[in-house]
């Protein structure tokens, strides 16, 4: 997808850049063994957490703008976003009686740095609830975001029938795209 970038000055002189010809950008989260997640999880007894990599290895992450994982994990995965864009994210599971929920995403560098430039206007931006929930943020028009990387968290349940459910998390990055 190719970018235009327009700028011109505002009523007051501010510099004023548009961004236009980008893509809306959908991440999803696929657990192909969804009732194996769901039954690992369950065996976890707060506060003890489900070790990170077999979570992992249960997932796979994708978009629609060619993200990618050079190590060919989710912790290693980037999707490139486009500034002032919609980004979603969904889930999806391959059971028949077993779904994914994207809860929440968490931008972490806000809560270390909250000097650094931001993708999302706020650090928690929180899904539609229940079974089928997903995500959905606009990332900001914000020049500094170009080629910077963002670690989030997705934190995400399944659920057995649209009732049991097993909370988890990963870690993907993003990175901002003309």
């Amino acid at each position: 997808m190719e970018r235009k970038v327009k700028m011109y000055l505002t009523e007051k002189g501010f510099l004023k850049i548009k961004l236009s010809n980008g893509g809306k950008i959908k991440i999803t989260l696929e657990v192909a063994d969804a009732k194996g997640l769901h039954n690992y999880l369950k065996t976890i007894i707060p506060p003890q957490q489900p070790d990170q990599q077999h979570v992992n290895d249960f997932c796979i992450l994708y978009d629609n703008n060619k993200g990618k994982s050079a190590k060919k994990s989710i912790d290693d995965f980037i999707s490139k976003v486009y500034l002032h864009k919609n980004v979603k994210w969904i889930g999806k599971s391959a059971d028949e009686n077993y779904s994914i929920a994207i809860d929440k995403i968490v931008s972490e560098p806000l809560i270390v740095d909250p000097n650094a430039p931001k993708f999302f206007p706020n650090a928690i931006i929180k899904g539609t609830r229940g079974p089928k929930s997903y995500v959905k943020a606009r990332i900001e028009e914000n020049l500094q975001l170009i080629n910077k990387e963002d670690t989030y968290t997705m934190f995400c349940s399944v659920y057995e029938k649209r009732e049991f459910r097993q909370k988890f998390r990963i870690d993907p990055k993003i990175t901002g795209n003309l």
